[in-house]
């Protein structure tokens, strides 16, 4: 039975297993208690769709683990309400070994091409491949759409096919390439894409095919819009204006092809794409997303990627607050926090003071619980510089502090220094002029 998938309901996620350093060693070291974990952090956030990584050499290496891997994942996305979208043909494309996944040219600045793409009578390595996916996943209900490969059109460049590419394309790119060249090495990408996109469909009718393009424009060129099912691009503008630009000619595609279009990549705080701009845009535009990525991690990709550190907390609640539909007031109506307004900032203060005077008295007989009471201090003016989001919140100052806490002997001398900075702060905020309180009410 044909399946049906609501694309502009999609918000979905780009995932790799969050003790992976990359896609490859994900699969290699597969974890079935890591991937319950994190899909029900997706589940908790109401995301419903994952796009999945499958890289060939791991099939190629172990063909029955790997297939075996790819169903439980299947299985156990769908058990949180999360539809699985596979990468079919992902990294070299199907090479029968490691010596053929790319052929090298001296001198050459463009991606290499594997000799399996270059040579159709060994496209019979990627026909086998997805037949024994197919038949792995092929009537799992958790699986979506099929993706048939990732950003094919991609070189080292970020040059495709679109001859006139809208100028904050070209302000990016450092040099153009020999365009005779480029455009004879992407149609025998292309001619690649092509055939197994027709394959795909002809061997497995009730599922979708895509192709993700590394932007809309190569949808035309490539000459895949009238061989998917759905038109998928990835865009990680960096204003809203350009955003807008990508996601209108997506909005034009769809209808000339009568066909619905989704974003399968979006979200790079390295690009000046943050997440809340992009997901509010994709909502407001109906273009079903899938944020890159899920899981946060320390690798090259994840430090500016992802929602969820895998102990459960998140980096910005912003991104969260974003995926439930609620976005930053950034209108003339927007109302600054005014945390002095019942002179808690004027009781911080004298806290501080106090604190202060209290350690460094040289009579005081027992310093034991100096560290404790300057912390304490320390806390009360974060909470303040936090709650009313007048500090960088990167680091924020409660995570500093709570460093300090894991400390078994913490340096006095420095968290004094660190309180004095924080009131300094909280005073200039909050443009404290002088004590508007009676000291003598404070204490009581």
């Amino acid at each position: 039975m044909k399946k049906t998938v609501a694309y502009s309901s999609l918000r979905g996620f780009n995932y790799t297993q969050s003790n992976a350093w990359n896609d490859r060693d994900g699969w290699s070291h597969y974890d079935h208690a890591i991937v319950e974990r994190d899909m029900g952090y997706a589940e908790r956030l109401r995301l419903n769709s994952a796009r999945i990584f499958l890289p060939y050499s791991c099939y190629r290496e172990n063909p029955k683990k790997f297939l075996a891997d790819v169903k439980d994942f299947v299985q156990t996305a769908w058990t949180h309400g999360v539809s699985t979208n596979p990468i079919v043909y992902f990294g070299f494309f199907a090479s029968a070994s490691r010596e053929e996944e790319f052929v090298p040219v001296e001198g050459e600045s463009l991606r290499p091409l594997s000799k399996t793409v270059q040579t159709p009578s060994l496209w019979h390595y990627g026909e086998e491949y997805f037949d024994d996916l197919y038949a792995a996943i092929g009537s799992e209900p958790g699986l979506l759409f099929w993706d048939i490969s990732n950003e094919p059109g991609y070189t080292d460049n970020f040059v495709t096919w679109y001859d006139e590419e809208p100028s904050y394309v070209q302000d990016f790119r450092p040099c153009r390439p020999n365009m005779e060249e480029l455009r004879a090495k992407q149609e025998k990408t292309w001619e690649f894409i092509r055939h197994f996109c027709k394959y795909v469909k002809a061997k497995d009718p009730d599922h979708d095919i895509g192709v993700g393009n590394i932007f809309i424009w190569e949808t035309e060129p490539s000459r895949t819009a009238e061989l998917v099912d759905v038109i998928v691009f990835h865009d990680y503008s960096a204003t809203r204006a350009r955003l807008r630009e990508v996601l209108d000619m997506a909005i034009d595609l769809g209808k000339k092809y009568n066909k619905p279009v989704v974003d399968n990549e979006m979200c790079c705080i390295a690009r000046g794409n943050p997440y809340d701009m992009a997901i509010q845009l994709h909502d407001e535009y109906k273009i079903g997303w899938y944020l890159f990525e899920l899981m946060i991690g320390e690798d090259g990709w994840n430090r500016v990627h992802g929602v969820v550190y895998p102990d459960g907390t998140i980096r910005d609640p912003a991104i969260v607050a974003a995926i439930y539909g609620f976005h930053r007031n950034r209108s003339n109506t927007a109302v600054r926090s005014d945390v002095g307004q019942e002179d808690y900032v004027s009781r911080a203060i004298y806290y501080a003071d106090k604190v202060l005077h209290a350690v460094r008295r040289p009579r005081r007989s027992d310093h034991t619980p100096d560290a404790k009471e300057l912390l304490e201090a320390c806390e009360f003016a974060a909470n303040l510089l936090e709650g009313g989001e007048l500090v960088p919140m990167a680091y924020p100052p409660t995570a500093k502090i709570e460093a300090y806490r894991r400390m078994e002997s913490p340096n006095c001398y420095e968290i004094a220094d660190y309180l004095a900075e924080l009131i300094e702060i909280l005073k200039k905020s909050c443009h404290y002029v002088k004590e508007d309180v009676s000291f003598r009410e404070l204490r009581s």
